[in-house]
């Protein structure tokens, strides 16, 4: 993709994640508890000379990214990408089981990338058809979330609809995120040069502000699978979402646009992208299960904060429950 090409993928990003109606997480103001719902203006059920601030003044209601907040979308692409950036100061000794073989394998990729390219050869109906390829799977992609957010909210479906903004989501944060490596790393493509996908080749005398290392379309295609298999856990949408950013990915090879290691780095950050957005935007790692309250007792011109705890309003995922394991008395 040209320069151009690429300034038009993020526009379509952009057009798409800021210009989607708002709309709150699925039943995140509807599960909040009682306490914050009340409408007892007259502080009914409280003790005499005691009135809950909260009756009178509702907490605020959450903001969401949308067509009215425009804002909020910056807000949240700028906290997503701070998380992201500095996501390596937060590593554990438990994340070396996939650190490990992802490094030996990206290590292995960039090795042997110019042998692989060799030994696939040149060809142009294949790499015509593969860019061809590569490209719809991308573009319908990005229109692919779109539409899955209009759906969910035609049909009233706030999963839907959350699914498809958590995608958009995803897949900007990913593109913004290869953009910066590709500044930084200032690979050449496998058409160009002496075909072995030299970094800073030329060293700063010349720039290429379209390198290859690593694949956009591996890591939005793969940011948005994450996505869609964290929200349907279904087998059959798993596959079908990652058989088609694999596809994807492979095809941005066999079309000599990017090395083996190019996409291995690639889908690999967009998978990652994919599972962070979910985690801190799903409406299912939303909701607490605890409010606070202050409370005004008039009489004696005291004031005090009333702690609530509901665990029926806790929603774990099913990752989230092995994690933690089975409560005792239960199959």
């Amino acid at each position: 993709m040209t320069l151009l090409d690429r300034l038009v993928v993020f526009l379509l990003f952009c057009s798409a994640l800021g210009f989607l109606p708002s709309v709150t997480y699925a039943q995140a103001e509807d599960s909040s508890p009682s306490l914050l719902r009340s409408t007892d203006t007259n502080g009914i059920g409280s003790s005499p000379g005691e009135a809950q601030v909260t009756s009178q003044n509702p907490a605020p209601k959450l903001v969401i990214c949308g067509v009215h907040h425009v804002g909020q979308c910056l807000k949240d692409l700028g906290h997503d990408q701070a998380g992201i950036w500095t996501s390596p100061l937060r590593i554990r000794a438990n994340d070396a089981y996939w650190l490990a073989p992802f490094a030996a394998a990206t290590g292995v990729a960039l090795h042997y990338d110019a042998q692989a390219m060799q030994e696939l050869g040149v060809d142009k109906t294949r790499e015509d058809v593969s860019s061809t390829f590569s490209d719809v799977g991308l573009y319908s992609s990005i229109a692919g979330a779109a539409g899955l957010y209009f759906l969910g909210l035609a049909k009233n479906n706030d999963h839907l609809a959350e699914t498809g903004r958590l995608g958009e989501e995803a897949m900007v944060n990913s593109f913004l995120v290869v953009e910066a490596l590709k500044l930084a790393t200032n690979r050449e493509r496998p058409d160009e040069g002496n075909g072995r996908g030299g970094f800073w080749p030329h060293g700063s005398r010349s720039y290429e502000t379209d390198g290859s290392f690593p694949s956009g379309h591996a890591a939005a295609t793969f940011a948005l699978a994450h996505v869609l298999a964290l929200e349907y856990p279904s087998k059959r949408v798993q596959l079908a979402a990652y058989l088609l950013a694999a596809a994807v990915s492979a095809s941005r090879v066999t079309a000599r646009e990017h090395f083996p290691s190019d996409v291995l780095v690639g889908g690999t950050f967009g998978y990652l992208i994919g599972g962070y957005v979910v985690h801190h935007h799903a409406s299912a790692y939303d909701t607490s299960a605890f409010s606070f309250a202050p409370l005004i007792q008039a009489s004696t011109r005291t004031y005090g904060l009333r702690v609530e705890f509901a665990p029926s309003e806790v929603r774990l995922s099913s990752s989230v429950t092995k994690l933690l394991g089975r409560p005792q008395g239960t199959r």
